[in-house]
């Protein structure tokens, strides 16, 4: 439980508004399949027979359509085990990358294929930067570095005022040319050797043959390396992302030139965009086992292998979570900071966001308010209960509606958490410890099983996990 004493900030729970009642269409489509089975094992089996076969599959076609496993029916399930079955006979669950000449790699292997790490130069921002370009999506994608501002440690009013900077960022940068197509933000932590420590050291230490300042250079070096061991290392990105079919990377500049240019007025430290050596570097860092600051030549893993619940890429192992819900009661500005920083996993949390157009926004909370009402009434008519459940859902369709006649901004976000291990079982020791972590923060992560090659680009940034 936070102990903060700032405002309070509340998060409206997940759309689940669907075809009739609530149910989606899918579920529709599985019962209306089950009552036609039904219906014709009735016709051609007479008597008994007939009846119980008919009870049969209505029963098991309602369970498939309502009762979860792991957070999903069986109908949802039943895409995302299709798609991993055709990618395990395929062969694509298991990829290496495609030569264009002897050990020189043409692309990222498996599932990263599509991206790529160039370079953008003569721009509004000064002198030239990275860019992650998705041929699959048809985007492209500048990375700032931000710096660190010890959120955990402020006053209650400081992190109110930060808050509301960020919040006049994101109501700035939706207001513009309308080319902005995400806005991702990604906290990772990363095993720290020491290496700042260790140049310093080599820098400034004595090379003179005196043994007691060779021992003393020893001795600084077995204390770097005992408190190293385990440490873990913080690193804060803002992804923007545009479409290609937009302007490409002439709109990419000149909105990233306004995104750093508004975080710089609202007192967020920005340490610059990234190069392309700055930004090949990121995107390797959240592969190898033991992460360097260096330059890199090659940014992607070299073999990538997918499994139901994890993907391998070299020497390392990944599990990607989705956010599924958000603090259902209203926190503070610290809730997430048991899985920020009292988790000591190695771990990336990554949120994508999408500007919602003003009239769409408004547009869509009508059409929501009006399907509330409509299935509020036919629960009425047929004597369905209203579960608390749905019925914060209408308070939060009503609030969301509310707001944007007050002149608010509208968003679709989505949030996922990758956690990265050396082996298997320390991936599995990690998840747990994650989880446990998710749940202080009043999150409900829900693995990504089946998806998980798919869910590996969720954590670089490329804008790629909001729909």
């Amino acid at each position: 439980m936070s102990a903060s004493g700032g405002p309070r900030y509340r998060f409206g729970p997940r759309d689940r508004r669907g075809l009739v009642a609530g149910a989606r269409t899918s579920q529709v489509a599985v019962a209306c399949v089950a009552l036609l089975v039904a219906v014709g094992l009735l016709r051609s089996l007479h008597g008994a027979h007939g009846a119980l076969a008919g009870a049969v599959v209505v029963i098991v076609g309602g369970a498939c359509a309502v009762w979860p496993v792991r957070g999903r029916t069986v109908e949802q399930w039943v895409p995302v085990a299709a798609r991993f079955a055709a990618g395990a006979l395929l062969g694509t669950s298991r990829a290496v990358p495609a030569l264009r000449t002897p050990g020189v790699p043409s692309r990222p292997p498996g599932p990263l294929a599509h991206l790529s790490v160039r370079e953008l130069d003569g721009t509004a921002v000064a002198g030239s930067f990275g860019v992650l370009h998705d041929n699959r999506k048809g985007t492209s994608t500048a990375v700032l570095s931000l710096g660190s501002v010890s959120f955990a440690l402020l006053g209650d009013e400081e992190r109110s005022r930060q808050v509301a900077a960020w919040a006049g960022v994101l109501a700035a940068v939706s207001g513009g040319s309308g080319a902005l197509h995400r806005l991702q933000w990604i906290e990772r932590t990363l095993p720290d050797r020491g290496e700042i420590f260790r140049r310093h050291l080599d820098r400034n230490g004595f090379d003179g043959e005196d043994p007691a300042r060779a021992e003393a250079r020893r001795s600084y070096g077995e204390l770097l390396e005992r408190e190293s061991a385990g440490r873990m290392r913080h690193e804060l990105f803002l992804a923007c992302t545009v479409r290609a079919n937009r302007g490409g990377t002439s709109v990419l500049a000149d909105e990233v030139a306004r995104l750093d240019r508004r975080c710089r007025d609202a007192s967020i430290p920005v340490e610059g965009v990234l190069s392309r050596a700055g930004l090949a570097s990121l995107v390797r860092r959240s592969f190898d086992e033991a992460p360097g600051t260096g330059v890199v030549s090659w940014p992607w893993p070299l073999a990538v292998e997918v499994s139901w619940s994890s993907a391998r890429t070299d020497g390392t192992w990944h599990a990607t979570y989705w956010i599924a819900e958000w603090p259902r009661s209203d926190v503070a500005s610290d809730f997430l900071f048991p899985l920020l920083v009292g988790c000591t996993e190695r771990r990336s949390v990554a949120v994508v966001m999408a500007a919602v157009p003003p009239q769409r926004a408004i547009r869509a909370a009508e059409h929501a308010r009006t399907s509330v009402t409509a299935d509020a009434e036919l629960r009425r008519r047929h004597g369905i209960t209203t579960s608390a459940r749905r019925s914060r859902e209408h308070e939060a369709v009503a609030r969301r509606e509310g707001e944007l006649a007050e002149g608010h901004v509208a968003y679709r976000f989505s949030g996922y958490v990758t956690v990265t291990a050396s082996s298997p079982d320390g991936l599995e020791a990690a998840c747990t410890r994650v989880e446990q972590a998710g749940a202080l923060a009043r999150l409900e992560l829900r693995r990504l099983y089946g998806a998980q090659g798919e869910a590996l680009a969720f954590g670089l940034p490329t804008g790629r996990g909001c729909a």
